[in-house]
């Protein structure tokens, strides 16, 4: 069966917004509730030419229960063409119908997660970046270059990988631990270094559906100790949902000396077009912006609400940037890809979680990538996090694809504020005066 056939097994239908699980790792999880497909459904997400080759599919393809189970099954069943050891993951790791370990590109080993309506994600070992989260419409929500290389790790500039110890170049930016580590790469060492499965299941959402789960976790080594002198473990919980990823993230310090850093994702959102397209960042008001791409080395910081009006509460991108929001609101930061539904980006910890925003795009300093993709990063980038011997502490964050286009009704507003003004800039000045305050001669 191939990638079109997948498209049309199952719609996007109307999205839905999932509650917060609540039986976790569950051994007897209730039936699957699979959403009816509707093949007459809008595009929920980033499509491409395979949607014309979709449309040529008979009309019923897609319907059929013994076809989703069919293509479910060929998602998560081994392939006799994986390394040994990747058969030995599987094996002990896979779990029949919703997790499967396998060879990805560049041979390295990838997990992949498939929820009962057939929306699945990929997350490679080598960086522990998840590369691919798809919906069950066949919309792809994070973006990665076609060419990109996986020998080395996951690859930085696509999906969406970890930050840590550092956000960002480093200097006096904000994420920065470069004063005290000079050697610290941009957005860190977590992204470049070998993790590995630690757990897997599946658990029962409120919705009745069954979903899956993995943990991965890497430590400290010799590489990792010569940019950045502690002993610490990193774990990465990924759970998939019927329009939700979610991410939970712990850090411990597992050596005897203190240590600060910056935690966070960069999620690469798979747009329409960002130089043409009706892609807009919303929620990003009411919070100080730092911008690095004003000075080489020292941001320049400024508040939202002394921006532009419209600017303020949705914008698009104009030309290469690098900014960090702090302070955000947690639920309602996202950015609308151009199809009509939004991709927000949530703290799901309160307010010892992931607090900050960021927004960055190379613009035509990579011209083959940059106008397929919007650059939304989530963590704690503003103030570092101290981690003190022997500790762990955690956060949670959630990425939530909603039906919906905020900016609209935004512009709307903008626009009719601005013609109200203009014509009020317009009106001649009245002046209610009494006979005897007027000149003699006009009496």
């Amino acid at each position: 069966m191939n990638y079109t056939q997948r498209a049309s097994l199952a719609s996007a239908g109307a999205v839905r917004a999932l509650r917060k699980p609540s039986a976790r790792r569950t051994t007897t999880p209730r039936r699957a509730v699979r959403p009816r497909a509707k093949l007459n459904d809008e595009p929920k997400f980033v499509r491409d030419t395979r949607d014309e080759a979709r449309a040529g599919q008979p009309a019923d393809v897609g319907e059929r229960d013994h076809e989703l189970e069919a293509f479910r099954d060929a998602l998560t069943a081994g392939s006799p063409g994986d390394s040994p050891m990747t058969q030995t993951l599987n094996k002990e790791f896979g779990v029949a119908g919703f997790i499967r370990v396998r060879d990805g590109r560049g041979d390295a080993t990838k997990v992949t997660l498939t929820h009962p309506s057939g929306a699945y994600a990929e997350v490679y070992l080598k960086g522990a970046n998840i590369v691919s989260w798809t919906l069950a419409s066949g919309g792809e929500v994070f973006y990665v270059e076609e060419g990109a290389s996986f020998k080395k790790h996951a690859p930085l500039d696509g999906g969406n990988p970890i930050c840590f110890p550092q956000f960002g170049r480093g200097g006096e930016r904000p994420g920065s631990v470069h004063k005290a580590y000079p050697k610290m790469p941009a957005d860190g060492i977590a992204s470049q270094m070998e993790w590995r499965l630690s757990e897997s299941g599946k658990y029962v959402a409120d919705d009745g559906t069954s979903c899956p789960f993995v943990v991965l976790e890497t430590t400290d080594d010799d590489a990792s100790r010569a940019v950045f002198p502690h002993a610490f473990k990193l774990s990465m919980e990924i759970s998939l949902e019927y329009t939700s990823l979610k991410i939970k993230t712990t850090v411990y310090n597992t050596g005897p000396n203190m240590f600060e850093y910056a935690l966070g994702y960069k999620a690469h959102v798979a747009v329409t077009d960002t130089k043409e397209g009706d892609v807009y960042y919303v929620g990003l008001n009411d919070c100080v912006v730092l911008d690095n791409e004003a000075h080489p080395t020292k941001p320049r910081v400024r508040f939202t609400a002394d921006l532009d009006p419209l600017e303020e509460r949705c914008f698009q991108l104009q030309g290469k940037t690098d900014k960090v929001y702090l302070n955000t609101e947690d639920l309602g930061t996202g950015v609308e890809v151009g199809t009509g539904c939004t991709l927000y980006a949530q703290n799901v910890s309160g307010e010892d979680g992931c607090v900050d925003r960021a927004v960055f795009s190379p613009w035509d300093s990579s011209p083959n990538t940059y106008r397929w993709y919007a650059g939304l990063g989530i963590g704690n980038f503003g103030k570092l996090r101290i981690a003190k011997p022997d500790s762990r502490a955690s956060t949670e964050i959630r990425y939530h694809v909603v039906d919906t286009t905020p900016s609209i009704r935004i512009r709307e507003d903008a626009a009719a504020y601005l013609k109200v003004s203009a014509l009020n800039s317009l009106a001649r000045p009245k002046f209610d005066l009494s006979g005897s305050e007027l000149p003699t001669d006009l009496q």
